[in-house]
């Protein structure tokens, strides 16, 4: 994705030469002060077509919707790196070195296998993962001895800025999803889905077989297997020889298990995402791109599952902001 054009001078604004909010990343319409789509860029979340967002955008602009877009933008320039903050490629975020890397980057390292004659381990980590690792060594081990660790949400991007470093993209999963699919269709790569309760990952593989057609996903299987079904559903995974593995189960339980089940296929890459399935499967609704602008998609997941997420957000932000002034004191 290319970066934001150069905005329009706020003399130009004041003026009326030049629109407030306008486009920086479409070249054909005039340039703003503003983009509608910053504060996405501004938080790493370049998934869409950003030029065509704004033409869309500009098309039924009214002061009020001007407003809203000034609110995020202000909003995401605070959650933003500071000015001089380094693009550190490995930074260590309390408890385990995350790979800094742009969407293209990382899409091109899920497929290409690993070396060693064993799987290629790629973790999505965000703050309550890190949290676990910090007093789970068996998760910090296997985090440590993970070909990647990418990082998922804004409080690491957060934590980051607060440690002097530029996270470049936000690289969760839910967003992730669409680029895998078309570039495993390019690729003909045939993708797996494990993991969460029985329905939902075929709920997610329906969907996305729709949404991209030529999509192989030949295994589709829940998370709640048995050694035994452990082990013929990893026999079948070794047989499709190069493959996408996506294993939901959360941590730090997917990663125990596709470390003891799927090390020995050494063809695939095995991507663990957490809740994904939930979410494209519609199960869980996710948070609207306004809540995700203001960095509030953590809120969002609270007021819909209070009881299961209140200790994960309402203790565990504070407690990974903590360790992070703890870090940079040290």
């Amino acid at each position: 994705m290319k970066s934001p054009l150069p905005r329009a001078p706020l003399s130009d604004v004041l003026r009326g030469r030049a629109p407030l909010v306008g486009a920086r990343f479409n070249e054909v319409l005039p340039r703003g002060y503003l983009s509608p789509v910053e504060a996405r860029w501004l938080l790493g979340l370049p998934y869409s077509d950003l030029a065509a967002e704004e033409a869309r955008y500009l098309e039924g602009r009214t002061p009020a919707t001007d407003f809203g877009v000034m609110l995020r933008t202000s909003v995401a320039r605070a959650l933003a790196p500071p000015e001089g903050a380094r693009p550190e490629v490995r930074p260590w975020i309390v408890s385990a070195r995350v790979d800094n890397l742009t969407l293209d980057q990382a899409v091109e390292h899920l497929f290409t296998t690993g070396q060693g004659g064993r799987a290629k381990l790629v973790s999505i980590v965000h703050p309550h993962a890190l949290n676990l690792a910090a007093r789970d060594k068996v998760l910090a081990r296997m985090l440590a001895e993970a070909d990647l660790v990418l990082p998922d949400g804004i409080g690491i991007r957060v934590g980051a800025a607060l440690l002097g470093v530029a996270m470049r993209h936000n690289l969760n999963g839910t967003d992730l999803l669409p680029r895998l699919c078309e570039e495993a269709s390019a690729r003909e790569c045939p993708m797996v889905l494990v993991g969460a309760a029985p329905g939902v990952a075929d709920a997610c593989a329906q969907k996305l077989r729709e949404a991209h057609p030529a999509l192989a996903l030949p295994i589709v299987s829940h998370g709640f297997l048995t050694h035994d079904g452990s082990l013929a559903l990893a026999e079948s995974i070794l047989g499709l020889g190069r493959c996408l593995v996506l294993v939901g189960m959360g941590s730090p339980r997917q990663e125990l298990w596709a470390r003891e089940y799927l090390s020995g296929a050494a063809q695939a890459v095995i991507l663990t995402v957490g809740g994904l399935f939930d979410f494209y499967s519609g199960r869980r609704p996710r948070a609207p791109i306004t809540w995700r602008e203001l960095g509030l998609e953590w809120l969002y997941r609270l007021l819909q599952e209070p009881r299961r997420m209140a200790a994960r957000y309402l203790l565990g932000n504070p407690l990974f902001l903590l360790r992070i002034l703890w870090q940079k004191v040290r």
